[in-house]
């Protein structure tokens, strides 16, 4: 097996640090001669993609990809290995969200961070969403939380918290009228059309630091979990987006529809606002589609996978 280091310099555990993370992983694999492995600092925005391909195109050994920064990081490195079927990839938890691996828990984010476990330990299969021609492990949000992650995301640059730049963009295009859409929504053949001011579909529960609103996704069971959020008066939307951002939509029966499939096709009249795991894309029409398995993820051998936290504090519900 071979190891490919992909550092993101700009991460925000990262800035300032990227020798000593370097020499951190030149150091730890000084004891293990027999491994193979290259570190890659990326220079810009998608520099990692062509990169990555390069690397592993012709290649007949497995090759264990390690994103190293956050979830726009995994993003790239995602986008990179799909058609590889001799790819691992590992993720390192140095960015501001890393939404991904909040699936498996805050408390078993540091696990992440072990060189050892991430060389060394078990791979898992995870479900991949194709959104387009562009592929995610988390989600594909349109309406206004894909709008709030572009807006919220430029305050949380600039020393925002990070859940609490999210939600106040969110109040923001709230108060500005800027909410709600009309949407053409096809869910494994069931057409529904509506005043929405969202479309999420999930692959997991997270994003955001302590953000769940799919607390119904794993991204191991084969499907997709949608939720539909309907366009309402303001008041009442500045009350409910607490309750789904929470993962408490059960709550808003008459607001929020869950729904469950492999295959979803959306679109509009207008321009819709799409986030696929943090990353703003602009379309008329879009498709999502579930790739049971598609990816081998590097899972540290510390987590129990049986034992994943429960977000409601309610045995039957949460992550399992």
């Amino acid at each position: 097996m071979r190891h490919l280091f992909i550092i993101n310099p700009i991460a925000k555990r990262i800035k300032g640090k990227v020798n000593s993370i370097k020499e951190k992983i030149s150091a730890f694999l000084a004891q293990y001669p027999e491994i193979k492995y290259d570190i890659y600092v990326s220079e810009w925005c998608r520099d990692s993609v062509m990169f990555i391909q390069r690397y592993i195109s012709g290649k007949d050994e497995t090759v264990r990809v390690h994103a190293i920064g956050g979830t726009g990081l995994m993003f790239e490195v995602v986008n990179s290995v799909i058609d590889f079927p001799n790819v691992e990839v590992a993720s390192h938890p140095y960015g501001k969200a890393n939404s991904f691996l909040k699936y498996f828990g805050r408390k078993n984010e540091k696990l992440f961070f072990s060189l050892k476990s991430q060389v060394f330990d078990r791979t898992i299969p995870i479900d991949v969403i194709r959104i387009g021609n562009t592929y995610g492990v988390c989600y594909g949000k349109a309406g206004i939380e894909a709008h709030a992650n572009v807006i919220g995301g430029k305050w949380i640059d600039k020393g925002m918290p990070v859940d609490l730049g999210y939600l106040l963009a969110g109040v923001r295009l709230i108060l500005g009228g800027k909410a709600g859409q009309n949407y053409f929504i096809e869910i494994d053949g069931n057409r529904i059309e509506g005043d929405f001011i969202s479309v999420m579909v999930a692959n997991t529960p997270c994003y955001g630091i302590n953000m769940h609103p799919a607390v119904d996704a794993h991204p191991d069971d084969g499907i997709l979990d949608v939720y539909l959020f309907k366009n309402a008066p303001k008041m009442k939307l500045l009350q409910c987006v607490p309750i789904h951002v929470s993962g408490n939509y059960r709550k808003l029966p008459n607001l929020i529809s869950h729904y469950t499939a492999k295959k979803i096709k959306l679109s509009s009249n207008t321009i819709m606002r799409l986030s696929i795991d943090g990353e703003a894309f602009y379309r008329t029409s879009i498709e999502y589609e579930i790739m049971p398995n598609a990816l081998r993820f590097v899972c540290p051998s510390g987590i129990d996978l049986a034992k994943l936290p429960r977000i409601y504090g309610k045995p039957w519900r949460g992550f399992r």
